[in-house]
């Protein structure tokens, strides 16, 4: 805000941003090395371990990976306008400052040690995401449709995060009537207003979470928040407050408590089910990535009941470095395809009903492979982790899942993660074909016009030697750190998958 406030530039905010990241890495790392092994305390609200820096550190790394994405996302939408201010009616500034706050919010969210600091960090970053999925820029190539959808999307959070914020806070109150501290150190009570006052604060974190059935928002919101916002709530927001939720309920020994240990047990096998039935169905990759999610974290779920404490740490820090950096890649592929496409892409306030010329259905990926292998390729190593085929990350994580529901005997939830991932299986798969449809099997399934009929179609493939009119024909539509971000990221998913050992050193060391 201070940069902001001397000099308005977007280029200027990416490099602000940028620099606050790296300085909070380098004092993260600096602080790893010194901190004492049981961590220091601050306050009484918060307890800084190895644990915590961990977490701070792949949120700082989502933080920069989104700030990338939505550099390219502001780009394309503000193109020809000056970055001056009185000259413009967008600001993209706001979206950095915004993406900080929650930064500060999801760090210091990790490191709580009392539900005052927990629920206040919590709702920095909800308070964040308001206008953050809300943010809409003004202009001749910003649709007015994704300007509408924004502000849909921006409202239906608040709503539900409002309620799930007094339900939490009535449950918080409760406790502290029971047991008289809000600090974490506080034994399990077995009373009923303690237990009732727990139960009212988990239901308000699975509405957080959008755990079923509290996910009833989550595709709306996903779909029409700008992409590198729902890539960001996707991973950020939802990998720090379950390590808090981590933090919380091994601190206070929850899984001791029958109601408690049932509640998050049925939430988990409801979400590994229903998220990937619903997902099923969905034609719209942003929905589809959004149910997905759903299910993701209900697999997470399977090792945080873990009696187990050192087990448990690791395996859902193992999942959720998984979880994050295979579902940032997945989100960072669509946002920069339907930024390349925008040029292309229809305008108006109505939603598109050529699914060919939508970059968000996936009727506009049949064949991407033959039009933009490289994106594709990319693509399908994402599609692969979130699946959890071997040789990805994402296989990396579901075994420690396994490994840690067979050590804790949760054998009804193992088969509910076991259905869910072969229905996860199914769809993900299924996108993986679509992107290596040829063209004709795409046009015939489709019913629709031949490319000589409709050049122009994006989805169209045009035969050896001819002329290419899609933007995803031309990958230097895509700037270079769009590119180097994916680059980054497949190496990661293919590098921790192939060889996983450093990343599991790191984890067990925490």
């Amino acid at each position: 805000m201070l940069q902001v406030a001397f000099f308005r530039g977007h280029r200027g905010a990416l490099a602000t941003t940028l620099l606050t990241l790296i300085a909070t890495t380098t004092s993260c790392l600096f602080l790893l090395r010194t901190l004492p092994t049981q961590g220091h305390t601050v306050t009484g609200l918060l307890l800084v371990d190895r644990l915590s820096l961990f977490y701070c550190l792949l949120n700082i790394f989502t933080a920069a990976i989104v700030s990338a994405i939505g550099f390219h996302y502001l780009c394309a939408r503000l193109a020809g306008q000056s970055e001056k201010p009185h000259h413009s009616e967008s600001y993209p500034e706001a979206f950095y400052i915004l993406l900080l706050l929650i930064s500060l919010g999801a760090c210091t969210l990790v490191s709580a040690n009392h539900f005052a600091s927990f629920f206040l960090a919590l709702e920095l970053i909800s308070i964040s995401f308001y206008p953050l999925l809300a943010f809409s820029v003004h202009g001749d190539r910003s649709p007015l449709r994704d300007q509408m959808l924004s502000l849909e999307s921006g409202f239906k959070y608040l709503m539900t995060s409002a309620f799930a914020t007094a339900v939490g806070l009535f449950g918080i109150a409760m406790v502290f009537t029971a047991s008289g501290s809000l600090a974490f150190s506080t034994q399990p009570l077995t009373s009923d207003l303690y237990q009732a006052g727990l139960v009212l604060f988990l239901v308000a974190v699975a509405l957080k979470l959008s755990l079923v059935p509290f996910h009833f928002w989550t595709p709306d919101v996903y779909q029409g928040a700008p992409t590198p916002v729902t890539a960001l709530i996707a991973t950020l927001g939802k990998s720090a407050l379950v390590a808090a939720l981590l933090k919380l309920v091994h601190t206070l020994q929850l899984f001791e408590l029958p109601i408690i240990n049932l509640l998050i047990a049925t939430l988990a096998a409801a979400s590994m089910i229903i998220g990937n039935l619903l997902a099923l169905r969905q034609q719209n990759i942003k929905r589809l990535l959004a149910y997905s999610s759903i299910a993701h974290l209900g697999y997470v779920f399977v090792a945080l009941l873990l009696i187990d404490e050192r087990f448990a740490r690791e395996a859902v820090s193992a999942y959720l470095v998984a979880y994050v950096l295979t579902t940032l890649s997945a989100f960072s592929i669509v946002s920069l395809v339907a930024d390349s496409e925008l040029p292309h892409t229809p305008g108006g306030a109505h939603p598109l009903q050529d699914h060919a010329r939508d970059p968000f259905q996936r009727a506009f990926y049949r064949g991407l492979l033959w039009r933009a292998p490289v994106l594709s390729i990319y693509f399908i190593v994402a599609l692969l982790s979130l699946a959890g085929i071997p040789l990805t990350l994402g296989f990396f994580g579901k075994f420690y899942l396994f490994s840690a529901g067979i050590q804790g005997q949760q054998w009804w939830l193992l088969i509910a993660l076991i259905a869910g991932s072969a229905l996860g299986l199914y769809y993900y798969l299924g996108l993986i074909l679509d992107l290596l449809k040829r063209q004709d099997s795409a046009v015939a399934g489709d019913n629709r016009e031949t490319p000589e009929k409709k050049p122009d179609s994006i989805n169209m493939l045009k035969p050896a030697g001819c002329q290419k009119t899609s933007v995803t024909d031309r990958p230097e539509s895509i700037a270079l750190s769009g590119w180097l971000v994916l680059l980054l990221l497949t190496i990661l998913l293919l590098g921790f998958g192939v060889y996983p050992s450093p990343l599991i050193n790191w984890i067990i060391a925490l």
